[in-house]
């Protein structure tokens, strides 16, 4: 029975922490211009891939965006909505 209690509280603890965010894809038309212009500043010759729409949990919106640089590498950024990069790998 202890056991159970165990695996029933962790069990509840990690679903209380899994996050909300939902990733909507989106063709780059539908990117901002000010995430667009950003991105094109920061990556002058990249081209996007499939960029995604993110809802955050605390309501804001940011912007994913999968992209091939020049030499074939790949790597991701994200922006925020008024096109402040928030992450680059």
């Amino acid at each position: 029975m202890r056991y159970c209690l165990t695996i029933l509280t962790a069990s509840l603890l990690v679903a209380g922490c899994s996050s909300s965010t939902t990733n909507q894809s989106i063709g780059t038309n539908q990117v901002p211009a000010a995430v667009q212009g950003a991105f094109y500043t920061e990556h002058p010759y990249a081209q996007m891939n499939g960029p995604d729409r993110v809802s955050n949990d605390d309501g804001s919106v940011s912007y994913k965006i999968p992209y091939t640089r020049p030499d074939g590498t790949k790597g991701s950024a994200t922006y925020a909505q008024t096109g402040e990069l928030q992450k680059d790998q």
